[in-house]
């Protein structure tokens, strides 16, 4: 594991696809943060049973890819574990 690594994955019903990017990715870095933009097809399951952290986005205020990494990247900073 690469303790130096923390990685955040955004989607939307990604469902297989979120799976396999899971499994490559949680055993080799230190912190797995999945960022949902409103999923209805499992991937928020798939996500904490992979052991990645799950942030859910408000669905009243628009989505978009850069609202996704910064609020992965504040749940990191606020975990402590980016410096």
């Amino acid at each position: 594991m690469n303790t130096a690594i923390a990685i955040i994955l955004i989607g939307r019903n990604e469902g297989e696809w979120l799976k396999h990017c899971l499994a490559s990715t949680v055993p080799n870095v230190a912190r797995t943060v999945y960022v949902d933009s409103g999923s209805t097809d499992g991937s928020l399951d798939a996500a904490r049973t992979a052991g990645a952290g799950v942030i859910e986005l408000d669905l009243s205020i628009p989505f978009t890819a850069a609202r996704a990494r910064n609020a992965g990247w504040r749940a990191l900073l606020e975990d402590g574990d980016l410096d």
